[in-house]
């Protein structure tokens, strides 16, 4: 069986593209953190995967995946190899085509780690006037 989950942060927006024959296929990358290496404490690159969305899934979920947004995306794995233009180079990567998606915690930004203002709820002896009631 070919299915893989993988839990990273986007590195970029989704692209939001169409098929010649009209399919909405979108994709984008998520980066995969390594950790530290325990003996150095060096931090190791991230491994990053390329995603692809196809169809309705693509087309709903596009204008949400943001860079930096954490997203869990589950499917089969598959690997692309080519010649660098640039380089002339053996080149390759993993791309997995989503069938399961879920959105995971914030960007890190700061609008996102402040604690929203708490509102005290209403003491359950307090008057209740007729301006309190909404019909």
């Amino acid at each position: 069986m070919n299915c893989c989950v993988f839990v990273g942060r986007v590195g970029g927006d989704a692209e939001l593209n169409y098929t010649k024959d009209g399919k909405a296929v979108s994709n984008f990358n998520i980066a995969i953190d390594n950790g530290k290496n325990k003996d150095t404490g060096v931090k190791r690159p991230a491994t990053w995967i390329k995603c692809v969305l196809w169809e309705k899934r693509a087309e709903s979920l596009s204008q949400y995946i943001k860079k930096g947004i954490v997203v869990a995306v589950q499917g089969p794995v598959a690997s692309e190899a080519w010649i660098s233009k640039k380089s002339g180079e053996a080149e390759s990567r993993v791309v997995v085509t989503v069938k399961d998606f879920t959105f995971g915690g914030g960007s890190g930004s700061e609008e996102e780690a402040a604690p929203a203002p708490r509102q005290e709820a209403p003491r359950a002896d307090a008057p209740i006037s007729d301006d309190d009631i909404p019909f």
